[in-house]
């Protein structure tokens, strides 16, 4: 169970959490990729009803560049939350999703994936939080110059399942998103090429979950660590999200000391 800052006030442990059930409830998810089609499946198995709430999510960042993300991970999915939350005053269960992509924490040059849900309970003030790290994203971009042949790149990533973005190189528009065809892939190029100051062009994989098959994949395992968490119930109060929350260290190996 995470509480994170939360202040429960008067809240009594033993009766209201359990007052408050958390089954036959409808999750409202903030999001604007599909990612519910994802998530919906798996919290059905445990009798929450996952419906979408239409955010416009990418004021709070985007992949591409358009808009910067400021702040952690967990303070965006907090962002979006409330502003779920104010959109939807009665809801009670809400949740949110955040993909991230840099670095592996102790490989350190391997590049990842990750992918966190945050779903908050309104009436309790709680967060259950759950992410999965990808090591192995489709994460590439390819300069181009007026000769450069495209066609490699794009098998490469996966294409067409795997969407691609075109723009000219230091530039954000024209910009061209989630192409998934050919034609529409050689057209951005010639655009993007004709606007371009320096006549080279970035061709780039689309990280949005609807058009990056291994983002989808990657919610997925998180929505079950998810529905692991919701399963996983405090053996005094039964509120859901019964889990580690983090690791205190200095404990001496049994085996070496």
């Amino acid at each position: 169970m995470f509480y994170d800052n939360r202040d429960l006030g008067d809240i009594d442990l033993m009766g209201e959490m359990v007052k408050y059930r958390w089954q036959n409830e409808t999750v409202l998810f903030a999001t604007k990729h599909g990612k519910e089609d994802i998530l919906a499946p798996l919290l059905f198995a445990v009798d929450l009803a996952c419906v979408p709430l239409k955010i416009d999510t990418d004021i709070f960042g985007t992949f591409s560049g358009e808009v910067e993300r400021t702040g952690t991970v967990r303070e965006t999915l907090r962002k979006k939350v409330r502003a779920a939350a104010e959109m939807r005053p009665e809801a009670k269960l809400l949740l949110a999703s955040e993909g991230s992509f840099g670095p592996h924490p102790i490989l350190g040059f391997v590049q990842t994936d990750l992918e966190s849900l945050l779903l908050w309970h309104r009436d309790l003030n709680i967060e259950v939080y759950a992410e999965h790290l990808c090591p192995d994203p489709v994460h590439a971009e390819k300069v181009l110059g007026p000769t450069d042949d495209f066609r490699k790149f794009l098998k490469q990533i996966g294409f067409p399942e795997q969407g691609v973005i075109v723009r000219p190189e230091g530039m954000m528009t024209p910009i061209f998103k989630g192409l998934h065809g050919d034609h529409d892939v050689a057209q951005a190029i010639l655009e993007s090429f004709a606007a371009a100051e320096n006549a080279r062009v970035i061709l780039a994989a689309d990280l949005r979950a609807d058009h990056n098959p291994t983002r989808r994949n990657a919610i997925r395992e998180a929505g079950l660590k998810l529905v692991e968490k919701l399963q996983s119930k405090c053996p005094e109060c039964e509120c859901p999200g019964f889990a580690i929350s983090s690791g205190v260290p200095g404990l001496l190996c049994a085996e070496c000391a």
